[in-house]
């Protein structure tokens, strides 16, 4: 596997990938957004367990939280085929969608601590533009299972494919556990988006088999 290879990854569908990819985000963004100033239906607060007790608030971790925005996107580029570029794309939509359904119908909150603002960039970032709503599911947990089960699938023929795999779930590991340390979500809000995550791959992912990407 050399640069080229990993070229050739990224450049194959890009068509797909930019529309998929770009009606997806737009769909995401425009709908995060409205939900979290619609005010129909009683927020319920989510209730504090014992796990998310034993976790302090670290603002630092924040870094770990905001790169999931910039990691996820890469799975879905180094896709080769159309048919498992359509079906990640339909499974994240059907995430969104569920989860927004959720949102509206269930809106949650939960409460965040209180911080002098200019001490950490990165969280004050989340702090002024995330509002501590729209907590479970947790998309943070649906996106990041759901994008882990998908690159089993696209490291299939890699060279180091168990390497490259443990690594994205070590990466989603970190931005799960950024989540709680930033008090964005407590614990039930990750098991809600885990369980969401992984019903969408298992009910999107295409029974085909990958193209072999070969050293």
């Amino acid at each position: 596997m050399n640069f080229s290879d990993v070229w050739q990854c990224l450049i194959a569908e890009w068509k797909i990938k930019v529309l998929g990819g770009g009606i997806v985000t737009a769909m995401f963004w425009f709908g995060y957004f409205f939900i979290g100033q619609t005010h129909t239906f009683p927020v319920f607060q989510m209730p504090i367990t014992a796990i998310d007790r034993l976790i302090p608030f670290q603002p630092a971790a924040a870094f770990f939280y905001l790169s999931q925005f910039f990691t996820m996107p890469l799975v879905l580029w180094l896709m080769v085929s159309r048919r498992q570029i359509m079906s990640c794309c339909f499974g994240l939509a059907l995430l969104i969608g569920v989860s927004f359904a959720v949102f509206f119908i269930w809106p949650t909150s939960i409460t965040r601590p209180e911080t002098i603002l200019g001490q950490h960039p990165l969280y004050d970032l989340i702090a002024s533009h995330d509002l501590p709503r729209n907590a479970c599911p947790s998309l943070h947990a649906g996106f990041g299972v759901f994008i882990a089960g998908y690159a089993c699938e696209v490291f299939r023929g890699w060279p180091f494919r168990r390497c490259l795999v443990g690594a994205v779930w070590l990466w989603t590991g970190a931005v799960l556990i950024s989540t709680l340390l930033v008090k964005q979500h407590v614990f039930l809000d990750l098991v809600a988006g885990g369980i969401l995550g992984t019903t969408s791959w298992l009910l999107t992912r295409p029974k085909i088999n990958v193209v072999e990407v070969r050293a």
